[in-house]
């Protein structure tokens, strides 16, 4: 595995999209938390009765969960990404070359999605220095591990999201029509569904099992979630399905690639 993680760096290392999505990523994380603590900060000093509401979402230990949530609207950078990584071999017949070279099938899908946990690891310990920085600045705060479980759905949030993608390139095989499909399920449909399952058929809490909802219920809006997801299931057996989702996506996306045509 070490050699074919070899082989995928070269692959992505001088590949200019690779950096440019990354770097807006990393960008755009901590572009969105400075905008939310910006916004906090500046209403707490203009209307000080705000704070009963809003609280302190930037301070421990709730910023881990603020982070969190903030940066997973922004999963759609690597999730578009992985897809254009993924369907780039099939326009240019570099999975081909790699069968022909001697990899299994298996190991070709087996390298995508472990290439892609190791983003996510890099993605996690990112939000985490984030998550770090804006407590540690933030007025009257003072530093707690409390909370730090929500790294680890951070993480698991990020897997789900990126695997997802994947599955979807090597379902479709064309980055555009994936990449449609990811943005309209994850933005509009699963809402919706979500909604009809849980309101209009009264089936909650159903909803909160789809894919991409599942991983989102894990990281709530800081304020009012207690609302909006006042009767999700306990956090751990969203973990589980988090998790059952994910190797649901290697497994079919393996047979999926093993018994296509290359």
């Amino acid at each position: 595995m070490k050699h074919l993680l070899k082989i995928e760096w070269l692959k992505v290392k001088n590949y200019k999209t690779f950096w440019v999505f990354t770097i807006l990523y990393g960008f755009a994380i901590l572009g969105i938390n400075y905008t939310g603590f910006y916004i906090n900060e500046l209403a707490v000093q203009n209307m000080p009765a705000s704070q009963m509401l809003l609280g302190t979402p930037y301070a421990f230990p709730k910023v881990w969960e603020t982070v969190g949530f903030m940066s997973s609207w922004l999963l759609y950078f690597p999730g578009i990404l992985f897809i254009m990584l993924l369907t780039n071999e099939f326009n240019f017949k570099t999975h081909r070359q790699n069968i022909i070279d001697g990899w299994t099938r298996r190991e070709f899908i087996t390298v995508k999605f472990v290439f892609a946990i190791l983003f996510s690891i890099v993605a996690t310990i990112f939000n985490f220095l984030i998550a770090l920085l804006f407590g540690l600045i933030t007025t009257g705060s003072h530093f707690s591990f409390s909370g730090i479980e929500n790294v680890v759905y951070i993480f698991i949030q990020t897997v789900a999201y990126i695997t997802f993608a994947q599955f979807l390139a090597i379902l479709f095989r064309k980055s555009g029509a994936a990449i449609a499909v990811f943005f309209l399920y994850g933005l509009i449909f699963e809402f919706i569904i979500c909604m009809l399952i849980n309101q209009k058929l009264e089936l909650s809490p159903v909803g909160y099992f789809l894919p991409l909802q599942v991983t989102d219920v894990m990281l709530p809006i800081p304020f009012g979630n207690k609302v909006i997801y006042k009767d999700s299931p306990e956090i751990w057996i969203m973990v589980i399905a988090s998790v059952v989702y994910i190797c649901g996506y290697y497994f079919f996306a393996l047979k999926k690639f093993t018994k296509e045509d290359l």
